[in-house]
């Protein structure tokens, strides 16, 4: 699969629903990541208050080896390196995914004064790029992406840092008045 096709049908449902069938029946032993049933992740409370308000709908964090770490199905990581000669399944890359996925995030303080248990529809990665940066924006309003590429623009700095990104559906439980 060349690049182009790939980014020609980037937000294209149903080409990914048929690549990755197709994908499932060449590789069935291709393992899913483990979902993560709760991520507990430290955030300062204005941020927390902004969830509660409406007003934050996506938390970004630094691609770090403490991320990578926690986040990444060793798993599949695994399988897929096992898989770089393959060039049949190197087309099929992007239907694989080590990124494992967050059910709810359990917001605290440092010393755990306060928490907010968020639900998480989907997590993914984004690099602070035009198409992510846009994207972000069009579906959650959050220009942090935006700013960050923007300023990353007028630098002229050419390499662009990758972030892990929580889309924040519902508020679950939290003790914030």
């Amino acid at each position: 699969m060349s690049k182009k096709i790939e980014e020609d049908h980037w937000d294209d449902a149903e080409y990914w629903a048929k690549k990755d069938a197709e994908f499932a029946k060449l590789y069935p032993d291709c393992p899913k990541p483990k979902d993560i049933e709760c991520l507990n992740l430290i955030m300062r409370r204005e941020f927390a208050e902004q969830i509660l308000r409406g007003e934050k709908k996506i938390e970004l964090r630094a691609f770090s080896e403490h991320y990578f770490n926690r986040l990444v199905d060793k798993d599949v990581s695994r399988y897929i390196m096992a898989h770089e000669d393959d060039e049949v399944f190197q087309d099929y890359l992007p239907c694989v995914s080590d990124l494992r996925q967050v059910k709810k995030i359990h917001f605290h303080n440092y010393n755990n004064s306060w928490f907010l248990d968020v639900e998480c529809p989907i997590n993914t990665q984004r690099f602070a790029i035009k198409r992510d940066a846009e994207f972000l924006y069009e579906k959650y309003g959050s220009d942090d992406l935006l700013q960050l590429k923007r300023d990353l623009d007028a630098k002229k700095e050419q390499n662009r840092p990758c972030f892990f990104v929580f889309a924040l559906g519902k508020v679950l439980d939290t003790n914030l008045k």
